[in-house]
């Protein structure tokens, strides 16, 4: 296969590649814009299927789109991309910073989470295909409600679902700004705790009172003692709620916890950690209940597989003359987890090099762009060497 084809075929796209993302990032894609992310998946339907893949659109009644591309060729290696089309972007965001390019950087809602990361992957099939290659089996599955952790879709099921014997998985999250793909990271659980005590006058009849403030202040002192420095899990109560006045002894409290865990084991202990703390009664008379304790997103674990797709990328890069590519851990969070977690060899932040994800001066660097389409192609052409 000619390598020199490939990269200038993933060249000349570029300015197509710019073309499409533009009409990306210009849809509004929040949760209150579930039409603009329905948009979104139709438009990379639509793109996937003149290159040949099979495309579902997967619908749940007034929820996000999803859509699952796949384009079969048995007997070769499987290779899937799985991103997001949302943002956090609430709509009328686009018609006040659309997108622009600006000097050497691109900016609007979602350019680096994850609008470029989209059309990177889109690309670089693409920049393979019009060159003839034929060794792949390409899956590419986007959802349309990552930033809320998939509250009401079954988008979790389904990266699992596809994703089980796939060869390698790219998730196409935005690079760091120094271009390092992610090779671990933490997953998370956003438990609440809900507290109910006895009312009462604290002047009067203090004595009648069950505070469920005390409970919960309790409960608080526990819960940040699981915090360990050895395994990188940590526990935050960062909302705490309780009482009405400070006259009266308080009735209800409740707290929400942010719970970060490096392995599946870890994630297992810290959900048994909770629901034991929330079952103890440190105040008699109080009772409480938990909500949400379940694991959001699952840890991305850094295991040998994972360094072996890493090190064959970081050679690539050094091949293609690109600067040395890092590797990092991340404390957040991305859907990788459910690809990893059925055993495909995955790397997270495969997009182009970005910055300032969530807030309104992101941006990523367009010549990344190329960069990061031609890093991938070649990778895929490489995977038999891992």
């Amino acid at each position: 296969m000619n390598e020199k084809l490939v990269l200038e075929k993933i060249k000349n796209s570029e300015n197509a590649a710019f073309a499409f993302l533009e009409q990306l990032v210009n849809l509004d894609s929040a949760d209150d814009a579930k039409g603009g992310i329905a948009d979104v998946c139709h438009s990379i339907g639509d793109f996937a299927a003149a290159l040949g893949f099979c495309v579902e659109y997967i619908t749940t009644p007034d929820q996000p789109t999803q859509v699952l591309c796949h384009r079969p060729n048995a007997g070769k290696k499987k290779v899937m991309f799985i991103g997001h089309a949302d943002t956090v972007f609430p709509k009328g965001t686009v018609a006040k910073r659309p997108f622009k390019i600006v000097g050497d950087k691109a900016y609007g809602p979602g350019v680096a989470d994850m609008k470029g990361g989209l059309v990177t992957a889109l690309f670089t099939i693409k920049g393979l295909l019009e060159a003839g290659w034929d060794e792949s089996e390409f899956t590419f599955l986007i959802c349309g409600d990552e930033e809320l952790s998939h509250p009401h879709t079954n988008a979790v099921e389904n990266f699992k679902k596809y994703a089980l014997g796939q060869d390698v998985c790219f998730c196409m999250e935005p690079g760091r700004e120094n271009g390092a793909v992610v090779t671990g990271r933490k997953g998370a659980a956003r438990p609440l705790i809900k507290v109910k005590g006895i009312a009462s006058h604290a002047g009067t009849a203090p004595e009648k009172g069950i505070s469920a403030n005390l409970e919960l202040a309790y409960k608080i002192i526990e819960l940040h003692k699981l915090n360990n420095k050895t395994t990188g899990t940590t526990f935050n109560v960062g909302v705490m709620k309780g009482g009405f006045m400070a006259n009266i002894i308080s009735d209800y409290a409740e707290c929400e916890i942010d719970i970060r865990v490096k392995t599946i084991a870890e994630a297992e202990k810290a959900i048994k950690d909770v629901q034991r703390i929330v079952e103890t009664s440190y105040v008699p008379g109080t009772s409480s209940t938990v909500e949400a304790n379940k694991i959001s997103f699952m840890p991305f674990e850094t295991t040998p597989q994972v360094k072996s797709l890493y090190n064959l990328m970081k050679k690539e890069a050094k091949l293609l003359g690109q600067e040395e590519l890092k590797e990092t851990y991340s404390g957040g969070c991305s859907d990788v987890a459910w690809t990893a977690m059925v055993g495909t060899t995955s790397l997270c932040a495969c997009g182009p090099k970005g910055f300032g994800a969530h807030t309104e001066e992101e941006y990523f660097y367009t010549a990344s762009l190329v960069e990061r389409m031609q890093l991938l192609a070649m990778t895929i052409m490489h995977l038999q060497q891992i």
